[in-house]
């Protein structure tokens, strides 16, 4: 592997222990659960599945972070950023290796590469992230919204969902909201001068990104993005024989994702996985269904885009020491 230059040697030997500490977590996660339920069961469920539909159930991952990539690709594109489509791909999958990070913060990785093969300053790159991660979490919320259908009695929670819809909705479109907040806090504060500027600046690219053509085109590739990945959790259910609807699967699966990254946890390790058990079991799937499901679907999920990202990191890694940097 290439030298990674300045400042990233310790980034990268953490994300190494965090590889590491969440495949232990949750094989443990998983293991805990086999031997309450005894390994033959588990493995009758898992053996259900051929070769073909596994390879589909990857392939619907790749939809995913396909569609996230062309995603990240019209945001670079929308603050003047001109990165070659392969050098996009290249830097946007070598995050994934950072995944397991806690609270994923590890993802950043991408604005280094930004950083050292173009020349982009964080201040300027730094929107793309948060960009990003808004995108996720308003397809997320809407798809938990529909989600919420199958299930009675829940009005509360759909009216939750739909404020802090709202709320992501228009810090958004009106960073300028933001933009005022962050000044009106610097002034009782009167401290870190650099930081509250950095953050204006934050917001000031921020507001690029936030027409309502961006946002639009933006969040439907977001919704398209993580509707393969909750297509795949039901195909994996119905293979097993789990009689649940589509509706049902994505709540579980949306739900289950937000509540492990709410809590900061590598990837959502054990707290994702415990959620989707504990949900399916409450809507009837049977405890050996539920486990298998699960164990399946964060291979060909979450550990399907850290092998990516793994993968991804040293071409990386390569191609920004290769790469003439520009200003930007």
């Amino acid at each position: 592997m290439s030298s990674p230059g300045p400042g990233l040697g310790p980034t990268l030997r953490r994300a190494e222990f965090w590889l590491i500490g969440g495949l232990a977590a949750s094989v443990a996660a998983m293991a805990i659960m086999a031997a309450i339920l005894g390994s033959a069961p588990l493995l009758a469920q898992v053996a259900r599945l051929t070769p073909a539909e596994v390879v589909g159930l990857l392939g619907l991952s790749l939809v995913n972070y396909g569609v996230r990539t062309l995603r990240w690709q019209v945001y670079s594109r929308r603050i003047g950023l001109r990165l070659p489509w392969r050098h996009c791909l290249l830097y946007y999958f070598a995050g994934f290796a950072m995944t397991i990070t806690p609270g994923k913060v590890g993802e950043i990785l991408r604005l280094w590469l930004m950083r050292r093969g173009y020349g982009v300053r964080y201040e300027r790159s730094a929107s793309l992230a948060v960009a990003d991660r808004l995108s996720d979490i308003g397809a997320m919320l809407i798809l938990c919204l529909i989600g919420l259908t199958a299930f009675t009695g829940y009005a509360w929670a759909a009216a939750v969902v739909t404020v802090v819809m709202a709320g992501l909705t228009i810090g958004l479109l009106h960073p300028g909201l933001l933009v005022r907040l962050v000044e009106w806090v610097y002034a009782r504060i009167g401290r870190a001068p650099r930081l509250f500027a950095r953050a204006r600046t934050l917001l000031r690219h921020l507001k690029r990104l936030g027409s309502w053509r961006t946002y639009g085109g933006t969040l439907l590739l977001s919704l398209i993005g993580w509707f393969a990945e909750v297509l795949a959790f039901y195909w994996v259910l119905t293979l097993m024989g789990a009689a649940v609807s589509l509706p049902q699967a994505m709540f579980v699966f949306v739900f289950s994702m937000v509540a492990g990254a709410l809590a900061l946890l590598p990837g959502g390790l054990g707290g994702t996985e415990v959620g989707m058990v504990a949900l399916l079991t409450a809507i009837g799937v049977s405890f050996e269904t539920a486990v298998a499901a699960t164990a399946v679907i964060r291979v060909t999920t979450l550990w399907f885009s850290v092998a990516l990202g793994v993968a991804a990191l040293p071409l990386a890694l390569r191609s920004v020491n290769r790469t003439a940097v520009v200003k930007s």
